[in-house]
């Protein structure tokens, strides 16, 4: 019995420790496991995604150690990308996006306040005063600030949070505090390609009707006289048509140079097709032409790809020039620029022609690894090309309307009258004899006569006295007359002819629309090409870049004795399947 006494007693005992050691009612000191800045707001302040008007990213390249810095500001309401010559960026909703990112940025956990702890999380800021070759746990910094240059966020992204690829590790860059945070990072690329309307000449490649291909290349060589000068080779020109309807291409024409550097036109021979396969390619490209970056172009070259003298005077413009592969060549007294490796043209339905000209190569290293793992790739990044282009309006893809001949006329005017020619215009008037009595109108009808009343005289308004009207002998105010009907036509004839101006005037005003929204559209693009050096993928140029060896292939051998025959080895080759029945 006083064993069991003895075993409540230590029992006791040791819920009473038990229970002083959770004190459930003592309050949460400051050096808890749980700070105090857990789930409030990272940038509490920053409460308007819409206030941001530059975003800065600075990353760092471990194995080059160079810091990669990329910024988009809006100056004078226009977005533009500062670290690419202000060339203007398609931001206002991405950057939207990117600032509504870090607007609410919850505290969910601390991991540490330890600055030697910022290697261990990634959260290091990439310093370009303190970074070094071999240097890891270096964070993205993100800066956002409004219109006045003040701050609303800055912070360093580091590591993922393992086994929580949605949690980051982050720190304000002002504080050593390394929080948990669920942050998307997609909005915050450096990519600029990722800030910019990438599709550089926006044309549908159902819209194409016509491509032209200037093959030709251009290089410096040493001339008799012992002097720098540029040699041209030439080696074809093709004008191709494509029948949407038909969903086919068509030769218009096709020559080659010969020694001499003279066109010499040629015609497909009987065993030769058009390459539809690479014809389709090339006009899937120029709907894909992406933008990979820009470079700006020197002053005092005009959107036709014109320089002045003044222009190619000046040695630093010129040789920007020809470092790019563009030359200045004098051509009918006027400056033109030739490219390095010729030009392709592409006319749409709606009359715009893009003229587009190859230059010379804009980084990179020719990528003979394909196959090989992706790291090597890297290594060895494809091919850029340098791009000049520009528009031009051709009037000649707009249909001219097909107008209808009005009754009388031996044939169509070239031009219906307008609403208000149509309007002055009078209607044959009809004979006597052809007049109706519901035409003559007496005075009495062209008049308005006023109402009167019982006693004989006319009515009066009722606010207003009977004598007010004819004070001093003036003449009562005559009602407003109603707005006469439109008059019908007097004759068939003349209700035919007015149907038809006016179905001609609807037929000019649609051609005229045409013609006007074509020639806005190039406009429009050439605003937007003149000042650039565009930078494209080689590997679609050379889908774009296509010599006579390229849009022309061998027929198969039984195509090509169809051809020879007319058809005529198929026909005997049925007949003496029915003999041998």
């Amino acid at each position: 019995m006083q064993e069991n006494r003895k075993t409540f007693a230590y029992l006791v005992v040791a819920a009473l420790a038990l229970l002083a050691a959770w004190e459930p009612w003592r309050q949460v000191s400051s050096g808890s496991n749980v700070p105090s800045d857990v789930g409030t707001k990272l940038f509490s302040e920053f409460k308007d995604p819409l206030a941001a008007k530059s975003l800065e990213i600075v990353q760092f390249d471990e194995d080059t150690a160079t810091i990669r810095p990329f910024k988009v500001a809006q100056v004078g309401g226009i977005w533009s990308i500062p670290s690419h010559n202000n060339y203007p960026a398609d931001a206002r909703e991405h950057m939207a996006q990117a600032a509504t990112a870090l607007v609410d940025l919850e505290v969910l956990g601390v991991a540490s306040s330890t600055p030697g702890d910022q290697e261990l999380y990634g959260v290091i800021a990439p310093d370009p005063q303190k970074l070094r070759q071999g240097m890891v746990g270096v964070g993205t910094r993100v800066t956002l600030k409004d219109g006045k240059d003040n701050t609303l966020a800055d912070l360093v992204i580091g590591k993922e949070v393992k086994d929580q690829p949605a949690l980051r590790y982050v720190r304000r860059a002002d504080r050593d505090q390394i929080c948990r945070v669920n942050i998307k990072t997609d909005k915050l690329s450096t990519k600029f390609e990722d800030w910019i309307e990438k599709d550089l000449l926006k044309l549908n490649a159902f819209d194409v009707r016509q491509v032209e291909l200037n093959d030709y290349s251009l290089e410096e060589g040493v001339t008799a006289q012992g002097g720098i000068g540029l040699r041209m080779h030439q080696r074809s020109q093709a004008r191709l048509g494509f029948d949407d309807s038909k969903s086919s291409w068509n030769l218009i024409d096709l020559a080659e140079f010969d020694e001499k550097g003279q066109p010499v036109p040629v015609e497909l021979a009987d065993d030769e097709e058009l390459n539809t396969e690479k014809l389709n390619n090339l006009k899937s490209a120029l709907d894909d032409l992406k933008i990979v970056d820009v470079e700006r172009k020197p002053k005092g070259l005009s959107q036709d790809l014109r320089a002045s003298d003044e222009f190619v005077k000046d040695n630093e413009t010129r040789m920007s020039l020809i470092q790019r592969g563009f030359y200045p060549v004098p051509t009918k007294g006027q400056i033109e620029i030739f490219s390095s490796e010729g030009e392709a043209t592409c006319t749409t339905k709606d009359g715009v022609r893009y003229v587009l000209r190859f230059g010379q190569l804009a980084g990179g290293e020719e990528n003979k690894d394909e196959g090989k793992p992706d790291e090597t790739k890297k290594k060895n990044p494809a091919l850029n090309r340098f791009l000049f282009v520009m528009a031009q309006f051709d009037d000649g893809q707009i249909a001219k309307p097909q107008f209808e001949a009005e009754p009388g006329a031996e044939k169509p005017a070239d031009q219906p009258a307008t609403e208000e020619k149509a309007d002055e215009k009078k209607v044959d008037e009809p004979k006597a004899s052809e007049k109706k009595p519901a035409a003559k109108k007496s005075a009495e009808e062209k008049v308005p006569q006023k109402k009167t009343a019982d006693d004989g005289q006319p009515d009066q308004p009722a606010d207003k006295p009977a004598d007010e009207n004819t004070k001093d002998n003036k003449k009562p105010a005559a009602p407003q007359a109603e707005k006469p009907k439109e008059e019908k036509p007097a004759t068939p004839d003349d209700e035919k002819r007015i149907a038809i101006q006016k179905e001609n005037k609807r037929k000019q005003d649609e051609y005229n629309e045409a013609i006007k929204k074509g020639q806005d559209k190039v406009k429009e693009l050439n605003d937007r090409f003149a000042d650039w050096y565009f930078i494209i993928s080689d590997e679609v140029y050379k889908k774009i870049h296509l010599g006579r060896g390229d849009i022309v292939k061998k027929k198969k051998e039984a195509e090509a004795d169809k051809e020879k025959t007319g058809g005529v080895g198929d026909l005997k080759q049925f007949e003496k399947g029915l003999k041998e029945e």
